[in-house]
């Protein structure tokens, strides 16, 4: 058997505050103890568009002898709470110290990736770093930022400026949080898997083809089939840094109000450009892919960001940013659908003409 990439339980559940005790087990199990203390962080947007959520929070510790140190941390989404000068990663600071929770507690973090950002930096920053489980509640959280092993926040320049280390203790995957987001939000969600089967599973292409028609339309479980494949190819090989820096880059650009999903897609896009203009990958196969990634709407955003990608210059400073955050220069490329080589040296000229908005809008 193949040993597995993660090393912490990756579980998923149905309804987790219900009649499942996955999550119970799971806190019990890494915190040592059968009446787990934990501290929850939680999504505005999550906890405004789940009605009753509180109130069946508060029967599910109850019945599992879950101790609350405190009362949840309600943070607003998106991503310029990462760019807030600290100020939400240091309000969850300050309710892990009020709460005193100690390294064998748990902050328990329930949101999008932004949500698992503040609330990963600030368990890692507190007492020395307090155990924390991830409960990601959007489509591209649950295929990628659930399994990050970094927690960062962000600059008025720069994304994910401030990067500290932050494992998850545990994550815990329910698809059914994904029903309070918007149309964009989950059709974008769809960019993560194509970016890592890209990358490093052609299998999973396959898959992503497959589900992608009935995922758009919202099909619950074809999400749940897209999570699963998603998370297998992780366990058995890694996640991928492909198509990361340009997308950063446009977020940071637009003041992070371009939606993440939307930015991922266009990163992938510049990506299979470049590799296309290196000699590394069939044209062919780049159309295949942003083809997929238009028909799915995951490239709606595209229309919204000419003004950015007409920056060529600007949008090169990305990859500056990048060598600086990550302390090398190269980069992940595809050498062909599930495969990708080390550039170790990225030519700018390149991706200045794969940053060509006209032929990523035309596709």
């Amino acid at each position: 058997m193949q040993k597995s990439c993660f090393s912490y339980p990756v579980e998923f559940a149905q309804d987790v505050f219900g009649e499942s005790s996955v999550l119970a087990d799971v806190l019990k199990k890494v915190t040592g103890s059968d009446e787990p203390k934990i501290l929850i962080v939680a999504d505005l947007n999550l906890v405004q568009r789940t009605e009753g959520l509180g109130a069946k929070i508060g029967r599910y510790v109850q019945k599992h002898g879950i101790r609350l140190a405190g009362s949840p941390v309600v943070v607003q989404g998106g991503e310029k709470v990462k760019a807030d000068n600290l100020q939400s990663a240091l309000k969850v600071v300050s309710a892990i110290l009020s709460a005193k929770l100690g390294k064998n507690d748990v902050v328990l973090a329930l949101g999008g990736g932004t949500i698992l950002d503040i609330a990963g930096y600030a368990a890692a920053q507190a007492r020395g770093g307090v155990k924390i489980v991830r409960l990601p509640t959007t489509p591209a959280a649950m295929m990628d930022a659930a399994f990050a092993d970094f927690a960062a926040v962000d600059s008025a320049t720069v994304k994910d400026a401030l990067r500290v280390p932050c494992v998850p203790a545990a994550v815990v995957i329910d698809v059914t949080f994904a029903r309070t987001v918007l149309d964009g939000v989950w059709r974008s969600g769809i960019s993560e898997a194509v970016r890592l089967a890209v990358a490093k599973d052609a299998a999973l292409m396959k898959k992503v083809v497959k589900l992608a028609p009935d995922y758009r339309l919202r099909d619950e479980k074809s999400l749940v089939k897209l999570v699963e494949a998603v998370s297998a190819t992780r366990a058995k090989k890694g996640g991928t840094d492909f198509g990361l820096w340009p997308a950063l880059r446009l977020e940071s650009m637009s003041g992070y109000k371009m939606p993440h999903g939307y930015s991922v897609g266009i990163g992938v896009c510049i990506g299979l450009g470049y590799a296309v203009e290196r000699g590394l990958l069939k044209s062919a196969d780049r159309e295949v892919v942003v083809e997929l990634l238009a028909s799915s709407g995951a490239l709606d955003g595209v229309n919204h960001a000419g003004n950015l990608l007409s920056q060529v210059d600007n949008v090169l400073l990305g990859l500056d940013a990048w060598a600086l955050t990550t302390g090398s220069a190269a980069l992940e490329v595809p050498c062909g659908i599930g495969k990708a080589k080390e550039d170790p040296a990225p030519d700018r000229e390149a991706f200045r003409k794969a940053l060509n908005f006209d032929k990523i809008q035309a596709v």
